[in-house]
C-alpha cells in the first residue's frame, strides 16, 4: 500500500484483520531520519538495560534458555557490542524509557485505536523466531531493514508448535527442516521485506518472523482488544494431537500448583500450563468471598 487512505485501510485491511504494508508511511518521522544506535548511545548511553547479548545464530531462538543471554549494561555498552559484530536485542523495551523520543514518531495519524504500548527494538543481526501476538500491531522500520515472514492463524497446525509453549513454532521460516518438520509443506508463508519508513499492519493472532540488518531500529505500536483465554482454547483445540493438552496438564501442575521452577525459554512467555494456573489462580483471588 504506497499511499495511506484511512478508509482504505479500514475496509480493506483493519475490518478483515488483513496484513499490509504500509511503504513509506513512516518517512517522514523524525525518528526516521535522525534514529541510529549512535544516537541513542549519545542520548540516552547512561540508561541501564537488561538486552539480550551473545544471541545464538538460529532462526529459533526459543531453544535457547532467555536467562543465558541477558545482561545488565546502560545503552553505550550495548551499542558498542553491537559495533563489535555481537549478535545483540533491546527487545520489547518500552518507549517512555527513553525521554522525549514520543515526538519523533506519529502512530496516531495512522489511526489505532487504543493504543496500549510503543516499543523499541534495537538490535545487530536479530532473528525473533515465528510467533504470534495477542494485540494489533503497528510494526514501523525506524533504522536498517528486516526480512518478514508471515503466516494467517489458521496455520498453527502445520507450524509445529513448541508443545509447552503455543505462541511459539519450531520452524526455520528462512531455511526450513521439512525433514523435522514435514507439516510445513502444507502452510502458505507470506514474505516480504522493510525498508527504513515502511509500516507493517500486523493483526492479532497472526504469526510473524523477523531477521534484522547488521543494525535495525523498529517500532511496535501495541493496540486494539487483547485476544483472550477462548482463542488459546480454540487453537489447542485446532493443533489436534495430545502432547501439547498433556504437557499443559503437567506444566499446570507441577509448575503451577507446586510452584516448581521451570525454564523460560528466550523471548518467550512462562508455559502454557503456567499461564492458565495464573489465569485461573487470579480469578479466584478476584472472585467475592
Amino acid at each position: 500500500m504506497r499511499t495511506f487512505d484511512r478508509e482504505t485501510f479500514e475496509r480493506e485491511y483493519r475490518a478483515p484483520a488483513k496484513p499490509v504494508v504500509l511503504r513509506g508511511a513512516a518517512a517522514a518521522w523524525p525518528a526516521t531520519r535522525a534514529w541510529s544506535p549512535e544516537m541513542f548511545a549519545d542520548r540516552f548511553g547512561d540508561v541501564v538495560i537488561r538486552p539480550s547479548v551473545n544471541l545464538p545464530d538460529t532462526e529459533v531462538p526459543y531453544q535457547a534458555r532467555d536467562a543465558d543471554h541477558r545482561q545488565e549494561m546502560t545503552v553505550r555498552e550495548l551499542v558498542a557490542r553491537m559495533n563489535a559484530g555481537d549478535r545483540c536485542y533491546i527487545d520489547q523495551a518500552v518507549a517512555g524509557m527513553y525521554p522525549g523520543l514520543e515526538a519523533e514518531y506519529d502512530f496516531e495519524s495512522l489511526c489505532p485505536p487504543n493504543i496500549l504500548a510503543v516499543l523499541v527494538w534495537i538490535g545487530s543481526r536479530t532473528r525473533s523466531g515465528l510467533h504470534y501476538d495477542y494485540v494489533d500491531n503497528l510494526f514501523a522500520q525506524v533504522h536498517g531493514t528486516k526480512a518478514a515472514v508471515l503466516a494467517a492463524p489458521e496455520e498453527a497446525p502445520n507450524l509445529h508448535v513448541f508443545s509447552d509453549s503455543h505462541t511459539k513454532s519450531q520452524v526455520a521460516p528462512q531455511h526450513p527442516d521439512l525433514g523435522a518438520h514435514p507439516r510445513l509443506r502444507r502452510a502458505t508463508l507470506l514474505e516480504g521485506v522493510l525498508e527504513s519508513g515502511d509500516v507493517l499492519y500486523l493483526p492479532r493472532g497472526w504469526w510473524h518472523y523477523f531477521a534484522s540488518s547488521e543494525r535495525s531500529i523498529s517500532l511496535s505500536c501495541w493496540h486494539g482488544t487483547p485476544l483472550g483465554p477462548s482463542h488459546d482454547l480454540q487453537l489447542m483445540m485446532r493443533l489436534r494431537q495430545v502432547r501439547p493438552w498433556l504437557r499443559l496438564l503437567r506444566d499446570f501442575s507441577w509448575h503451577g500448583v507446586l510452584r516448581r521452577p521451570y525454564r523460560r525459554r528466550l523471548y518467550s512467555p512462562p508455559p502454557t500450563g503456567v499461564m492458565l494456573y495464573e489465569l485461573l489462580a487470579g480469578a479466584l483471588r478476584r472472585k467475592p468471598q
